[in-house]
C-alpha cells in the first residue's frame, strides 16, 4: 500500500523539494505569479527534455521580463500570463509544492542566502487526487490568461524599470487610484488604464458563443467580452467599466483585456478587483471615484463617442475631465458665495451696489481677483466699521473651500490686508 505524504517546507527546503521534483520529471506546470532574476537557473528550468508550462502575472510589474525572455520561443516551453494570478504552485505528475514562495531569490532561498530573503511557508503534496485537482485548476486558469509575446515582455520591461523610479521614499503611499495618479502622472502603467462607458451590450450571438465556450471548458469562469473596440483596447489594458444604459451610470467592475480566444469579433476580458501600479500600490475604486468617473460620462460621450453611445478614453484623460468639471463646479459655488456677501450685508443696511454690478459683469471669481489686486475699498472699511470683515472678499477667498481657486500671491495679499485691520480669518 502506497503512503502519501504532506510535508511543511520553509524557503530553503521548498527550493530543494521543487528542484528534486523537476529533476525527476519530464513535465511541469508552474503557476507562479512573480519571477525574479536567477529563477530559471535556480530551479533548473533550462535543461533539455523538460516540457514546461509557466503561468505568471506579467501585468503586476513584479515579474522580471528579462528572466522570462530566456524561455520565450523555446518549443518545449509555454509562457502565459493571467492578470489576477497571485498563486505559487509548482506541479509535476509525481508531486507538487504550493505556498507563498515566488520564483525569486527572496522566495526560494539557497542555504547561503536565507538571511537576506523572506520567510516563506509551503506544503509538499503527492496524493494523486490532489495532483489531479491542481492539474485541472491550472488548465482552467491558464485558459483565461493569454500567451506572452515579445511585445508583452517589452511592455512589461518599461513597467519593471519604472518601479525603482516610482517607488516613494519617505512618503506616505497613495490610498486611492486618483491619489496614485496625482503622485506619478507620468508612470507608464497609466497608458494601460482606461475608462469605458457603454450603452450597447453584446449581440445575442456573441453572448451565446461566450457562454458556450465557458460551459465546454475552453474559457474559464468570470470571462466577459467587448465587441468592436479592437482599435481602442489592447491585450493587457485595464478597463474601468460603466454601464450607462440606465438612468444613472452603473460601475460594473475592473476588467483586464485578454486575447481574442478564437473569436476575432470580440476582445475577451477577465474581472479583477484591484489595479496594480508598480511602486505605488494596488487600488480598488473608491465610492467617490466611482461617482466622479460616472458623472463625466456625458462629456466623454459627447467628445469621444463616434456613435454617440459608447466611449473609451485613457485614465489621464478622464482625470483631466474630472478636474475641469470640479473646477467649473467650484467656480459656480464661489459665485453663489459672493452673492451671499451682498445679501448678508443688506440685512444690516449696507448695499454695496458697485460690488453687485461687478458680479453681474465679471462673475464672482474675476470680481474677487480684481478686488484683491486693487487697494482696499471703501466697502472694505464699511464692513470693518460694522465689525463684519467676515463678509469681506478677502475673508471669503481664505476659506478652505475656495483657496484652490486662487494663487499663493492672492491669498497672501488677502491675509495681509485683514491683518492690517487686526482681523484673523478662520482658515
Amino acid at each position: 500500500m502506497q503512503v502519501h505524504t504532506m510535508k511543511f517546507l520553509d524557503e530553503t527546503a521548498a527550493l530543494d523539494m521543487i528542484r528534486a521534483l523537476l529533476d525527476g520529471s519530464d513535465r511541469a506546470r508552474l503557476a507562479v505569479a512573480f519571477w525574479g532574476k536567477g529563477a530559471i537557473g535556480r530551479l533548473g528550468l533550462d535543461r533539455p527534455g523538460l516540457s514546461l508550462e509557466i503561468l505568471c502575472n506579467l501585468d503586476s510589474g513584479a515579474c522580471n521580463p528579462a528572466e522570462l525572455r530566456q524561455l520565450l520561443g523555446r518549443p518545449d516551453v509555454t509562457l502565459r500570463s493571467h492578470p489576477a494570478l497571485h498563486a505559487k504552485v509548482y506541479w509535476t505528475p509525481a508531486g507538487a509544492v504550493l505556498g507563498s514562495s515566488n520564483a525569486s531569490a527572496n522566495g526560494l532561498a539557497l542555504e547561503s542566502d536565507t538571511a537576506t530573503g523572506w520567510h516563506e511557508a509551503n506544503v509538499a503534496v503527492d496524493h494523486p487526487a490532489i495532483l489531479a485537482d491542481i492539474d485541472y485548476w491550472f488548465t482552467t486558469l491558464s485558459s483565461g490568461g493569454y500567451a506572452i509575446t515579445s511585445d508583452d515582455l517589452d511592455r512589461a520591461t518599461a513597467i519593471w524599470k519604472s518601479r525603482a523610479r516610482q517607488a516613494p521614499t519617505g512618503r506616505r503611499l497613495p490610498s486611492t487610484l486618483s491619489d496614485a495618479w496625482r503622485s506619478a502622472p507620468d508612470h507608464p502603467a497609466w497608458k494601460k488604464v482606461k475608462l469605458v462607458w457603454w450603452r450597447d451590450d453584446l449581440e445575442a450571438k456573441d453572448a451565446a458563443w461566450l457562454e458556450k465556450e465557458m460551459v465546454e471548458g475552453r474559457l474559464g469562469g468570470g470571462i466577459s467580452a467587448y465587441r468592436g473596440w479592437g482599435d481602442r483596447i489592447a491585450k493587457g489594458d485595464l478597463l474601468i467599466d460603466f454601464d450607462i444604459s440606465g438612468r444613472k451610470p452603473a460601475f460594473t467592475g475592473i476588467w483586464q483585456v485578454l486575447s481574442q480566444g478564437g473569436n476575432r469579433r470580440l476582445q475577451l476580458v477577465t474581472g479583477i478587483s484591484r489595479i496594480a501600479i508598480p511602486g505605488l500600490g494596488q487600488f480598488a475604486l473608491s465610492p467617490a471615484e466611482r461617482e466622479a468617473l460616472g458623472a463625466i460620462a456625458p462629456a466623454a460621450i459627447e467628445r469621444y463617442a463616434d456613435d454617440g453611445r459608447n466611449a473609451v478614453i485613457g485614465f489621464s484623460q478622464a482625470m483631466a475631465f474630472v478636474a475641469s468639471r470640479g473646477s467649473a463646479s467650484l467656480a459656480r459655488d464661489f459665485d453663489r458665495a459672493m452673492q451671499q456677501i451682498y445679501d448678508e450685508a443688506a440685512t444690516f443696511g449696507y448695499r454695496p451696489n458697485l460690488f453687485r454690478r461687478m458680479l453681474a459683469e465679471h462673475g464672482g471669481l474675476e470680481t474677487a481677483r480684481r478686488l484683491v489686486h486693487g487697494s482696499a475699498t471703501s466697502g472694505f472699511e464699511t464692513l470693518w466699521e460694522h465689525k463684519r470683515l467676515d463678509l469681506s472678499v478677502e475673508a471669503l477667498i481664505l476659506d478652505r473651500r475656495w483657496r484652490a481657486l486662487f494663487t499663493t500671491e492672492e491669498l497672501a495679499i488677502a491675509r495681509k490686508r485683514l491683518s492690517d485691520f487686526d482681523y484673523t480669518p478662520d482658515e
